[in-house]
């Protein structure tokens, strides 16, 4: 440093003056590069987490959800009839079950779509089209089996139909949600990633920001202390100007960045994963309920795998309904009141295998397909709705948090490309009255 120094005041004084203006010059541009390098990655990581969460995660969630959804209520088309030895006593709510089908039917075609933008996830998107067009054919193939018998009695559907629908109900358990549950998965897992290398690319940005910002300062104050000495001038205008550019940008700058990543950390915290596990909460009710329709058609023997996935789904539900660190004291009692119908969709279930083991089918029919309190179809819709309202939250929450971390952002890097591109101005209108008195 001592050399370097020596070197430079060896210099004469135009050459002096351009070396030290060069300098910077450099400084002020290696601020500006970072700057914009830092504010641009952190816009794009941004952008790329909520595209991740809210395009792909969460449209592969509510897939998920779907497609449990439709298969109950397939299943539960084939359940009502009329009551044992009154063909003029309808039981169950066949209507009910196939408006909703042919709208959750709908759902999946759109959310199909929005997910098939994904090159990436391509070939899982085209194995989910595969599988769900041999589950329309199947399922098609059931309504036509179930029509050969105009009246049949409650819970008492045509063999064939029966067996149709459980291949129908193999197909969407062993195939069709599988590769939705590891899409859903892998953009969970890409959301995470996202927003680790997002946060941690923002407090890197900031520090070197800050670096850089110290040095362009380190850089004019010692230009003006040495004009001070050699030229009898107290202050340069000009590079006192230029410095207080350089001092905003890097406090704004680091400043700005460091909120950014401080909201993505409370987007993550507080909604992210919070919402994750809802929306995993939300598919397990939707694949229990799936599975207990499933169970339902099918005979005692058959129906174990599909008693067993019940049973599964419930203990997972018992996991994920616990509300976490995250949760506000204004949200406690929205988690108490979605386990109401939790322990009354249990009750239902408990209910409906009492009548099955009585044989009055007709009765666990009404229980299981008619809309009613007490009844599987009414307190699943409830305990469905709760949880929705729940997930919407949180979801929101995030979306509120990377909308602020985006506003830390607004006018960024246009704001330092300009302000430092001003300073670099003030540089040259500041070495040009000293380069003057050379001529």
């Amino acid at each position: 440093m001592t050399h370097g120094r020596r070197r430079l005041s060896r210099l004469t004084g135009p050459v002096r003056l351009i070396v030290q203006a060069a300098a910077a010059l450099l400084a002020v541009g290696a601020l500006c590069a970072a700057a914009v390098l830092g504010f641009g990655t952190a816009r794009d990581g941004t952008a790329a987490l909520r595209r991740a969460v809210v395009d792909r995660a969460a449209a592969a969630a509510e897939l998920h959800f779907a497609l449990a959804d439709l298969d109950a209520e397939r299943a539960d088309e084939l359940i009502p009839g009329h009551a044992p030895g009154r063909p003029d006593v309808p039981v169950g709510d066949q209507v009910l079950a196939l408006i909703t089908a042919n709208q959750r039917r709908t759902e999946i075609s759109g959310l199909l779509r929005q997910l098939g933008g994904d090159p990436a996830q391509a070939a899982r998107v085209r194995a989910v089209f595969d599988a769900l067009g041999r589950y329309d054919e199947l399922s098609g193939q059931v309504e036509y089996a179930d029509d050969q018998d105009a009246d049949p009695a409650a819970g008492h559907p045509p063999t064939p139909a029966v067996d149709l629908s459980a291949q129908a109900g193999a197909v969407m358990r062993d195939q069709l949600l599988p590769v939705v549950d590891e899409l859903s998965q892998t953009y969970q897992r890409q959301a995470a990633t996202l927003r680790v290398r997002a946060r941690d690319a923002q407090r890197w940005y900031a520090v070197a920001l800050g670096v850089f910002g110290v040095l362009a300062l380190v850089v004019l104050v010692w230009w003006q202390r040495d004009l001070a000495v050699r030229y009898r001038r107290r202050i340069n205008p000009a590079l006192v100007a230029a410095s207080l550019a350089v001092l905003t940008v890097t406090v704004v700058g680091a400043t700005g960045l460091l909120a950014a990543a401080g909201e993505l950390g409370r987007a993550a915290e507080r909604g992210l994963g919070p919402w994750a596990r809802l929306a995993e909460a939300r598919t397990a009710a939707a694949d229990a309920a799936a599975a207990e329709s499933r169970w339902f058609v099918q005979d005692p023997g058959a129906g174990t795998a599909y008693r067993d996935d019940y049973e599964a789904q419930m203990r997972r539900l018992d996991g994920l309904l616990s509300p976490d660190t995250g949760t506000s004291a204004a949200e406690l009692p929205q988690y108490a009141a979605a386990l109401k119908p939790l322990a009354a969709f249990r009750s239902d279930d408990a209910t409906l295998r009492r009548l099955l083991a009585a044989g009055r089918l007709d009765e666990a029919a009404v229980v299981l397909t008619d809309v009613g309190r007490d009844h599987v179809a009414f307190d699943y819709w409830d305990f469905a709705t709760r949880l929705d309202g729940l997930e919407q939250a949180r979801r929101a929450d995030f979306e509120a948090r990377m909308a602020s971390a985006g506003h830390a952002l607004d006018g960024w890097p246009a704001i330092p490309t300009g302000t430092l591109a001003g300073a670099a101005a003030l540089v040259l209108v500041g070495v040009r009255p000293r380069l003057a008195e050379y001529r």
